[in-house]
């Protein structure tokens, strides 16, 4: 497939197929969760929506909102099917599913196939955009293109499910295994990626496919006022809480810092929130804030003195994993600490102060380095930041590379 410029693209039939949540219904979905919602891939599908539709004025968008599975996670066993608008004059859909552990999958899966079989007929160039790496998705567009030779998959990468969980439950990873299998078989098929970081590619064996990096999309769709900063030297930890992801070593991190002028603020969900919760009755510098709208998030992030990612360098999976908090830490003007993950473009490395030493004494000092910097010097580098991510990672520029890699198709 090969355009001849964007305003052919006008003229072609493109579908987003992802796991994005309707605005009209996030907040029954986020009622009936019992353990949170996935914010970040949320927010990233929502600010591609935006980018997409400067290239693809006729794209259409087909979800399956991620959520826990019933009754552990979930407290409706089915999903209803539903209509919403991703901008003014859209007409797109939300497939419905039986929410039970292991049925889901082939529910997901049928319910997508059903949606998807008029495709198989239809005389035209086709797209289907598939966000993440997920086998109800995959099997079913895969299963339209071997029918029809006129459809073209994109595969949107933001992970590899064999690094996004620690579980050692055998049931649970025989279940991936199979998974992955069901993967591996469809991503032969697919005809074109999109990586969240440069690492993925040689683990699913790209090839002479074509293939871009687009490590993630600032959309700032929420305006924030001005707002003071805390009195107390405030550390930050917005993302998830499992042990891998370094909120032990920022624990201790943090314990060693004897000055009660400085404060620890974590956000998040994981199996690590009772070692929290324990933590700050142990130390009370120490708060865990409870889930709240992305504004009032907005706001913690511009009065604390810094924001921080402990995620630790040494772990395998981030060689290919690209942390979304990064664009928001540095869009929000708050000066951020963070270690040299190999899965972050170096560009990045110019706007984040980095702590090299990633024990809990390194990470300690870097900590006070830092908030030892006069507030002006803190609200200049911020500040810096904040341009970069407005300029060089809006849903439109990230979305070109789209754009530009479905004429290589």
């Amino acid at each position: 497939m090969l355009l001849t410029g964007y305003s052919d693209i006008l003229f072609m039939k493109i579908i987003f197929i992802g796991s994005a949540y309707p605005v009209d219904r996030e907040a029954e979905i986020r009622d009936n969760s019992k353990s949170g919602i996935d914010n970040a891939a949320n927010n990233l599908q929502w600010a591609l929506f935006s980018g997409l539709d400067y290239y693809f004025p006729r794209i259409e968008i087909i979800t399956q909102p991620a959520i826990g599975t019933y009754p552990l996670n979930y407290k409706k066993v089915y999903f209803k099917e539903s209509y919403f608008s991703h901008k003014a004059g859209t007409k797109d859909y939300t497939t419905g599913f039986i929410n039970l552990p292991i049925i889901k999958h082939f529910s997901k899966y049928w319910s997508l196939q059903k949606v998807l079989r008029n495709l198989a007929c239809i005389d035209e160039e086709i797209v289907i955009i598939v966000y993440a790496l997920h086998s109800p998705f995959l099997k079913a567009c895969v299963n339209i293109k071997n029918n029809n030779p006129k459809v073209k998959i994109l595969q949107v990468v933001p992970d590899l499910p064999r690094f996004m969980s620690g579980s050692k439950n055998p049931a649970y990873r025989f279940l991936k295994l199979i998974d992955s299998i069901i993967i591996k078989y469809c991503i032969k098929k697919v005809d074109g990626f999109v990586f969240l970081s440069e690492g993925m590619t040689k683990e699913l064996k790209v090839g002479t496919r074509p293939w871009t990096i687009m490590e993630g999309i600032y959309r700032s769709e929420i305006a924030i006022d001005p707002t003071a900063k805390e009195k107390n030297k405030t550390i930050l930890y917005v993302g998830n809480i499992d042990e891998r992801y370094g909120i032990r070593n920022l624990i201790k991190a943090f314990s060693l810092i004897n000055d009660n002028d400085y404060r620890l603020w974590i956000r998040g969900n994981g199996k690590l929130k009772d070692y929290i919760i324990k933590a700050t009755k142990s130390d009370s510098r120490i708060v865990y804030l409870e889930e709240m709208p992305r504004q009032d998030l907005l706001k913690y992030e511009k009065r604390a003195t810094i924001l921080i990612n402990p995620v630790p360098s040494t772990e395998k999976f981030t060689k290919y994993f690209f942390p979304s908090k990064t664009l928001e830490y540095l869009a929000s003007g708050t000066p951020c600490i963070m270690h040299r993950l190999s899965g972050i473009p170096s560009d990045y490395f110019n706007y984040v102060f980095v702590a090299e030493s990633e024990d809990p004494v390194g990470l300690k000092e870097k900590i006070m380095e830092v908030c030892s910097k006069e507030q002006s010097v803190l609200d200049d580098f911020g500040a810096r930041a904040a341009r970069f991510i407005n300029e060089a990672k809006t849903p439109i520029v990230q979305a070109k590379k789209i754009a530009d890699l479905i004429e290589k198709l």
